[in-house]
Formats: structure tokens, sequence, C-alpha cells
């Protein structure tokens, strides 16, 4: 990632909140934010598969893919797995939305016979950057903040803002608001 990148997601979490009309703390969820976007989401049962073919994305190996990207008819569209529900599903939706956000060109492009359908497949670089500004699009810094000073439950959060608990402490360590809470937590006790 280049220099300031990171800071640079924050920023766009930020932006986007405002321009949604959302405080810098609110939940955004993703398929609001695909919805600000234009970006058309489905689920691969919706594309009309074998039925043995969905049974295998879907039932028999269904950690094997996520979430992708494609190009249909000249609009884009996520196609979601949905076998994953809850924050995974949420950072699996947010992490594509990344990608278009930060207009990520492909490095491989795979076209359907008929050339109607285009799947977008990223570099590991591409992939790294979608998955930071994911993580601050779901639980940006101001939020974090917010979360600690009200003590927010971790389940609660993880409710409102449709995330793992996993991303939630990821977010909070990354951020360095868990050092941040935990060091004034200490200094009000010895007051």
């Amino acid at each position: 990632m280049e220099r300031g990148f990171k800071s640079r997601c924050e920023q766009m979490a930020r932006s986007l909140r405002a321009g949604l009309g959302l405080a810098a703390y609110d939940p955004l969820t993703p398929g609001f934010l695909a919805d600000y976007l234009g970006v058309e989401v489905w689920s691969v049962a919706d594309l009309g598969l074998p039925e043995e073919d969905l049974a295998q994305l879907v039932h028999v190996d269904p950690d094997a893919w996520s979430a992708v990207t494609v190009s249909a008819y000249g609009r884009d569209a996520i196609i979601v797995n949905p076998a994953h529900r809850g924050g995974r599903h949420s950072s699996d939706l947010m992490h594509e939305l990344a990608h278009l956000l930060l207009r990520h060109e492909p490095s491989t492009i795979i076209l359907t016979d008929e050339m109607e359908l285009a799947l977008r497949v990223y570099n590991a670089s591409a992939e790294d950057e979608a998955n930071w500004l994911a993580a601050a699009l779901l639980l940006p810094r101001e939020a974090l903040v917010h979360i600690s000073s009200q003590r927010v439950s971790t389940e609660n959060v993880c409710l409102d803002y449709g995330v793992s608990e996993r991303m939630f402490r990821f977010r909070m360590n990354v951020t360095g608001v868990n050092s941040q809470f935990q060091h004034r937590h200490r200094v009000r006790r010895r007051q």
C-alpha cells in the first residue's frame, strides 16, 4: 500500500457518510452503499446456474468464494455467496464495493461465451487495498471512538454495524482506539 493510503481510506469513509447524510459514526450498510453507487447485488442463485453447479458453489464448497464483481450489460453488479451471512456477508459485499470505489483495474477479465458477462480478478495489492477500505467503511475510526466512549457492547456493535466480532476487534486494534481507551480508563481509575 502506498504511503497515506490508510488515512485516505478513513477520509473516504467520512466523505461517503457525509454525502449520504450520515454522521461520521453512523453505521453504513453495504446494501445502502451499493444502492447509492448504482451497483446491483445478486445472489449466485439468481444466475440460473445448473442445479449441480449451484450446489457445488453454495453447499459443497461454500468457503471457496465470497463475492465477485462483474460487468453485465454495461453495468456493475456484485454476485454474493448466499451461504455467507451476517458480518461475513457485509465484509464480502463491502470488499467488492471497495474495488469499485478505488477504481481498481482487474488483473484478469474472464468473459462468458456470449460476451455479456465479464468476471473481474484483482492482483494481491488491489485485494489488500480493498480489504483495508472495506474495513474502514464498515467501522471508521470515528465510529470506533464513539463506540468506545459510549461503552457499547461488542454484541451491539456487531448487530448495529453488521460486522463480525473478529472485524470489530481487528479495527479496534489497528486504529489504536483500543490502546487509546485502555489508557484513558487507567488514568481515570488512578484519579
